[in-house]
């Protein structure tokens, strides 16, 4: 919405810059001051907000995500855990922990779950080592290959702080707008944004639960957007060598590529499902070594493990396509 600059200069001159970052005192408003340079000034410290950028605590994305993953779930309809759901939820975070156990950030408290969603063919990410997948995904996967392949490419989008990256973009908007007098925020909240300013730019969220709840609802706005182009096709790229360290097939994940349809409000913003083969199979000639050399990362000898009995309690039927009896 456009903005006249008597307008703004106005909140300005109203002492609306007193829910900023640093704390402006209305107050000190005198006859002889000059309402341009409280402007100004307040344009300057608005630049300093960008400090907030800086990455965040442990303890910062652990509240981050898990207010995220609280979205995700209510958004899902629920998690699937009680009765039969049970063993597919404890499969699915040993075939998800193996795999995050060979990532770069193996020592994050890694949990997958299961939502209840069965119309969006889905996964999510949150910081912190959060994994969801909907259940419409599962009812869809052949053999475990593919939910590796699925659970990998989410994995690697944590291990790359592609939601804290716009979670930063977050928190530099809500300072800039609490700078200008467009945002009020509690006194707390505003002095947990100018504390983090004015120090290493990270937040103590939990100070003030309601400025946890506006920045993670900022930052599911920016979710909800999708990554950018490269970002899923370097998440591809890190699923891959997940995929291979696990010993999974990448041709697994590439079978499930093929199943999903370009664009449409799930994948709007995704490369289109060739440009994801091309970029997966050259990552995967790429890290082939010459006969004889030693391979960090093995591409002969991959299991393509059929899906545990679990997943009929998903599936529906008995033993249906892929899934292994128990005991075989």
């Amino acid at each position: 919405m456009m903005r006249t600059g008597w307008k703004v200069l106005a909140l300005v001159g109203l002492g609306a810059l007193t829910a900023s970052c640093k704390g402006f005192n209305a107050s000190s408003l005198t006859r002889g001051e000059n309402i341009l340079g409280k402007l100004s000034a307040a344009s300057a410290e608005a630049k300093t907000c960008k400090k907030l950028r800086a990455a965040p605590s442990v303890q910062e994305e652990y509240a981050l995500g898990g207010a995220l993953a609280i979205n995700f779930v209510r958004r899902g309809g629920g998690l699937l855990l009680d009765g039969p759901n049970d063993a597919l939820h404890r499969y699915v975070n040993v075939v998800g922990k193996n795999l995050a156990a060979q990532s770069a950030r193996p020592t994050l408290e890694w949990t997958f779950g299961v939502l209840q969603d069965t119309s969006q063919f889905n996964a999510m990410s949150a910081p912190g080592g959060y994994v969801f997948v909907t259940r419409k995904l599962l009812q869809g996967l052949e053999n475990e290959g593919q939910l590796a392949g699925v659970l990998a490419h989410e994995i690697a989008h944590v291990t790359l702080k592609h939601a804290i990256h716009q979670y930063g973009d977050a928190k530099v908007k809500t300072c800039e707008l609490v700078t200008y007098g467009e945002a009020v925020l509690s006194p707390t909240a505003v002095k947990v944004l100018s504390a983090g300013r004015n120090g290493d730019g990270t937040l103590d969220l939990d100070q003030d639960p309601g400025l946890l709840g506006h920045l993670s609802e900022k930052t599911i706005d920016l979710i909800d957007k999708g990554n950018a182009k490269e970002q899923e096709l370097e998440a591809d790229r890190i699923a891959v060598e997940l995929m291979l360290s696990a010993g999974y097939t990448p041709d697994d994940y590439l079978a499930l590529l093929a199943k999903t349809k370009d664009g449409g409000s799930t994948f709007a913003n995704h490369p289109g499902k060739d440009e994801r083969r091309r970029n997966i199979l050259a990552h995967v000639q790429a890290l082939k070594q010459p006969a004889g050399a030693f391979s960090g990362l093995a591409t002969e000898g991959l299991r393509s493990p059929p899906l545990s009995p679990a997943f009929a309690a998903v599936r529906g039927g008995n033993n249906p396509r892929g899934v292994a009896k128990d005991g075989k």
